[in-house]
């Protein structure tokens, strides 16, 4: 198969709409066996409130709507399948928390700006005991990813642009170069908030790698979301 261009059209942001676009988006639902874990671990993370709750499902919302989060609890079905397709199904929930996948949904993300009301959502988080999984400059916008009880990515970035022609003049051709991301250190980018440095000096990638260490950039940060930086 002939490889196909890159695709980059600058224009669309912020001024594109489809007309087959819904009015936002609204919730996210899983399916779990760990029930109990994936409630709290949602609780803890975006401070949600049940409205409504039982031991079968919940709904829960961290704002005006009725819910952001839906969570359903399959671990009766289970109990309830013949021998051979609960070996079956332990055996994929094993492989799926042992094996990488590389097919499906990747993670789920939430916008939050300006940059020190994301800083201040991380340091909640970590007083509730929700550390980060990856934390990564994708040159774009900065993402805090944490990873639920039931191994699914989530993160919470902020954005580095705040209007279009911003945007455009600053994102290329360094998207275009490497379009994933630099690994960072959320606790050393805040010494550096707070100590005063410049907004366009905190989404440079790299910033929060050591003098003489190197940065784990692209598909190796892909594979490496727990490392900072490398010698």
């Amino acid at each position: 198969m002939a490889d196909k261009e890159n695709i980059l059209n600058l224009d669309l942001y912020k001024k594109f709409k489809s007309k087959d676009a819904p009015d936002t988006f609204h919730h996210v639902s899983f399916k779990t066996m760990n029930y109990d874990r994936m409630v709290d671990f949602y609780e803890k993370l975006f401070g949600c409130k049940p409205m409504y709750k039982s031991k079968e499902i919940t709904f829960m919302t961290f704002d005006e709507e009725h819910h952001r989060i839906a969570i359903a609890n399959t671990e009766p079905v289970f109990d309830n399948l013949g021998f051979l397709p609960r070996i079956i199904m332990k055996f994929k929930n094993w492989i799926n928390r042992a094996v990488p996948n590389l097919v499906g949904l990747d993670h789920i993300s939430y916008r939050l700006n300006p940059i020190d009301q994301w800083f201040d959502f991380y340091f909640r988080a970590k007083k509730q005991g929700l550390e980060p999984y990856w934390t990564i400059n994708h040159g774009w916008i900065s993402g805090i990813y944490y990873k639920d009880p039931d191994n699914n990515l989530v993160e919470v970035f902020f954005e580095h642009f705040s209007s279009a022609d911003e945007f455009k003049q600053n994102i290329s051709p360094d998207f275009e170069d490497e379009p994933i991301g630099t690994n960072m250190d959320v606790e050393k980018l805040y010494e550096m908030f707070k100590s005063g440095t410049p907004f366009l000096e905190l989404i440079q990638k790299g910033n929060t790698v050591p003098e003489g260490k190197k940065p784990v950039s692209g598909l190796e940060a892909v594979t490496n979301m727990r490392k900072k930086y490398k010698d």
